[in-house]
């Protein structure tokens, strides 16, 4: 597989992606990026440098703010889509099927 090829592909991937997929996909990110704030904020408390942790701090409560507002998201998103097409079956999630009350 030669680059072109790589990015071509890579792009068509990109673009057939379902908005539940990059919900997803954008939680898992936001995920990662709250526990390395996290390790980063233990590290300066460790290290005494107050002024920059309460920069840090702020920063990981934005993005716990922004998870919550995305998880929301996907939750309506996947209600939506159940209502639409009430012969899918899902497998991967009966937990958040549990928190919007639809019972199979």
């Amino acid at each position: 597989m030669n680059l072109k090829n790589f990015f071509h592909r890579w792009k068509e991937g990109i673009l057939n992606l379902s908005v539940e997929k990059q919900l997803k996909g954008k939680l898992i990110g936001i995920v990662g990026g709250i526990v390395g704030l996290i390790l980063a904020l233990i590290t300066m408390i460790y290290k005494r440098m107050w002024g920059f942790s309460i920069f840090v701090f702020f920063i990981i409560w934005l993005q716990f703010i922004t998870y919550i507002s995305t998880r929301q998201q996907f939750i309506a998103t996947k209600e939506m889509m159940k209502e639409i097409n009430p012969q899918q079956q899902d497998i991967e999630s009966p937990k958040i099927d549990k928190e919007i009350g639809n019972t199979k």
